[in-house]
C-alpha cells in the first residue's frame, strides 16, 4: 500500500504535527481492518476551519446518474492511514460539552422518530428549522485531534466530472453507505445544512454544513452543534497523471462531549466510520468508472 502525504500547512493553528488537525460519526483506532496502514506512514492531515457560505453555480458539466447493480470498488486501490490522538476525547470547556450533549440527545429523538415517519415534508421541514440554529462546531485548534486519511482511484474519470457527480448527486453517494440525506436534497450547494441520517441504534441524525470549491474540485463537510464530533472531512479530486482521478479525504475530529466517550464503550463506531467512507468511495468508483 502507498503512503499518504498530506501538507503540514493544513494543520489548525497553534497545534503540533503530532496531534495534526474530520468525519461523520465516532472514530478510535481501527484495529481489526486489514486495509489499514500503520500510523507511521500518515503524514499530518488536515482540519478545515469553516468559511461562510458564498454563492456559486453548480458544474456545467455532464455527468452520469447513479447506477443500480453491484457495488464493489474492487480495484480502486481504497486504502487509509490513522494518526494523531485515539480515541477521539471530547473537547472545550465543560457547559460547551454539556451543549453539545443536549443537542446530540434531541436530535437523536428526532432521528427515531423520522425512522417511524418516514418521508415526509413533516420531517424534512422539521429538520430545516432545527438546522438554522445549529453553528459549525469544527476541531479546537490545539486540542488533541483523531486523524484518518482515505485514498482511491476512479481510472479514466477527469477530476471535475467525479466532483460534479458528488455535488448532483449527494442521496445516492451516502444513501450507498446507508446514510439518508435529510432534508431530501436533490444536488448540494455552497453552504448547505443537511443531516445525514445513520439507520443504526440508536438512529443518529448528523448534522453537516457544506463548503464548495468547484474550481478546486474540492468539497469541505464540517459538523454542526449536536454532531458526536467536532469534525471536517475535506474531499480533494486529483488528476492522477494516467488520465483518471485520485480521491484524497483528509479526515480530523475530536469528541463533543461525553456522549462520544459514551459510543466508544457501547458501540464499534470506528469500523462503521470506515465502513462509510469505503463504501462512498466505492460508489464513486463504479458509478464513473466507464464500463
Amino acid at each position: 500500500m502507498t503512503r499518504i502525504q498530506s501538507s503540514p500547512s493544513f494543520l489548525p493553528p497553534g497545534t503540533a504535527p503530532s496531534e495534526g488537525a474530520a468525519a461523520p460519526a465516532v472514530v478510535p483506532p481501527p484495529t481489526r481492518t486489514a486495509q489499514c496502514r500503520p500510523a507511521s506512514a500518515v503524514a499530518s492531515s488536515t482540519a478545515e476551519p469553516y468559511r461562510g457560505p458564498a454563492l456559486g453555480r453548480p458544474p456545467a458539466l455532464s455527468v452520469p446518474g447513479p447506477r443500480s447493480g453491484p457495488r464493489t470498488g474492487a480495484d480502486n486501490q481504497f486504502d487509509f492511514g490513522v494518526g494523531g490522538a485515539f480515541p477521539p476525547r471530547p473537547t472545550g470547556n465543560l457547559m460547551e460539552q454539556v451543549r453539545q450533549g443536549a443537542l446530540t440527545a434531541a436530535q437523536s429523538e428526532a432521528a427515531a422518530a423520522s425512522r417511524l415517519m418516514g418521508d415526509g415534508a413533516a420531517v424534512d421541514g422539521y429538520a430545516r428549522i432545527h438546522l438554522d440554529h445549529l453553528k459549525p462546531s469544527p476541531p479546537i485548534p490545539g486540542a488533541p485531534t483523531s486523524l484518518t486519511d482515505y485514498t482511491s482511484s476512479i481510472p479514466d474519470v477527469a477530476p471535475a466530472q467525479a466532483y460534479a457527480y458528488f455535488v448532483r448527486h449527494p442521496s445516492a453517494v451516502f444513501e450507498a453507505a446507508g446514510i439518508r440525506v435529510r432534508p431530501a436534497t436533490a444536488a448540494l450547494v455552497d453552504g448547505a445544512k443537511l443531516f445525514l441520517e445513520e439507520k443504526g441504534f440508536p438512529p443518529v441524525w448528523a448534522p453537516i454544513t457544506v463548503r464548495l470549491e468547484p474550481g478546486a474540485n474540492t468539497l469541505h463537510i464540517t459538523t454542526l452543534d449536536g454532531h458526536p464530533l467536532r469534525g471536517t472531512n475535506r474531499f480533494v479530486f486529483a488528476e492522477d497523471g494516467a488520465g483518471g482521478t485520485q480521491v484524497r479525504q483528509y479526515s480530523a475530529f475530536q469528541g463533543s462531549s461525553p456522549a462520544t466517550s459514551v459510543g466508544m464503550t457501547l458501540m464499534d463506531p470506528i469500523e462503521r466510520q470506515h465502513d462509510i467512507w469505503r463504501a462512498v468511495h466505492a460508489h464513486l468508483h463504479d458509478t464513473l468508472r466507464p464500463r
